[in-house]
């Protein structure tokens, strides 16, 4: 698990640093040319071609959506969750259906678990399987990837 954690905070810097280095934003669609995206100091970005007019305006808003200030963000908010999905404990949560995994360990070093009779016993509650799920979701984007490991691929298609 912590390799997959470790290549997703890889993938997640460099992509941080190509959007730390384009152009200034917040960008914007030019109001007097819908075919041009440009940065906040008003240098164009991009001139978008496509086959219709649609989809050039199509284009031109995704482009001005996905500016360096929301790729930012939404790393951040990835690098967040994955800060939270790896931290210690878990508040059970009745809509995820979650057990408490205590940050405990009993003499042999096990960790503790709190079921719904909040009595403790070893850790049975599926946490691992849970988050090992959830980082190979988050790494979905990266499958071709040099350095993604197939192991990290899910069966499923959930």
């Amino acid at each position: 698990m912590t390799d997959l954690a470790d290549f997703l905070r890889a993938r997640y810097a460099e992509r941080r640093a190509i959007a730390e280095a384009a152009s200034t934003w917040p960008w914007k669609i030019n109001p007097d040319d819908p075919e041009e995206v440009l940065a906040s100091d008003d240098i164009l970005v991009a001139d978008v071609f496509a086959l219709s007019s649609n989809q050039t305006r199509n284009t031109a808003t995704f482009i001005a959506t996905n500016d360096p200030a929301h790729v930012i963000a939404d790393l951040d908010a990835k690098l967040a969750l994955l800060d939270d999905l790896l931290a210690e404990g878990h508040e059970r949560n009745e809509e995820d259906h979650w057990y408490s995994c205590a940050a405990l360990t009993d003499e042999d070093g096990n960790a503790l678990c709190f079921d719904e009779s909040r009595a403790p016993g070893p850790c049975d509650c599926g946490r691992d399987a849970i988050i090992n799920r959830r980082l190979r979701i988050l790494a979905r984007p990266f499958a071709g990837h040099t350095d993604y490991q197939d192991k990290w691929r899910l069966d499923d298609t959930r």
